[in-house]
């Protein structure tokens, strides 16, 4: 009995997983779609003006997020090689404008920070939301990054975001193109920094 229990939450997971898929899925090599949004600031940000430039385009959860706060840290102590290489680095999260705020204060990121909490850029860019990558993330090393990233925190924003949504990272070239797109396989999982290095030296 008790396997047909774990076997029926394991199925329902599943199914979710699958319906809470966006249709689209990008790929390299195809034209990346444009889009106007408003970051942090309140400034318009318009995909279409960083012609010319790489576009690294990185979504995550929430900016109370300790697996999210890890990865951003991450590419932020290769931010003076960004600027050299100049590539343009957005962070997309479902947290509202006023905690992004909070999490920035006081801080020199380099990333242009964009609120997205009615979505619109996940639906865009097929970034999606799985229970069942959410359980698989914990066979995955998963505590281990929680750990590192909620020591990263200098003051802790409130998390507001959907507990299953799953990371996506994209990288578009100077003519508007995927160079990759890359969508986590499990809960905590963004293509390595030491990879997108290697893109960027191509």
């Amino acid at each position: 009995m008790k396997h047909f229990i774990l076997l029926f939450c394991l199925s329902c997971l599943y199914i979710h997983s699958v319906q809470a898929q966006s249709n689209k899925k990008w790929k390299a090599l195809e034209s990346a779609p444009s889009f106007t949004i408003t970051d942090v600031n309140g400034d318009t940000v318009n995909l279409t003006d960083y012609k010319g430039k790489k576009v690294l385009l990185t979504f995550y959860r929430s900016v109370g997020c300790p697996v999210c706060n890890l990865y951003f840290h991450e590419l932020q102590e290769y931010a003076d090689s960004f600027k050299l290489q100049n590539v343009i680095v957005m962070s997309v999260y479902e947290s509202p404008a006023s905690a992004i705020r909070q999490y920035v204060e006081g801080e020199d990121f380099y990333a242009v920070m964009i609120p997205d909490s009615t979505e619109k850029l996940y639906h865009l860019f097929g970034v999606q939301r799985s229970w069942w990558k959410m359980f698989k993330g914990r066979f995955q090393g998963v505590n281990k990054k929680i750990k590192k990233g909620r020591k990263l925190f200098s003051k802790k924003p409130k998390y507001d975001a959907h507990a299953n949504r799953i990371s996506a990272d994209f990288l578009i070239d100077e003519h508007g193109k995927f160079v990759f797109a890359y969508y986590g396989k499990y809960f905590g999982d963004h293509i390595s920094v030491e990879k997108v290095k290697e893109y960027l030296r191509e």
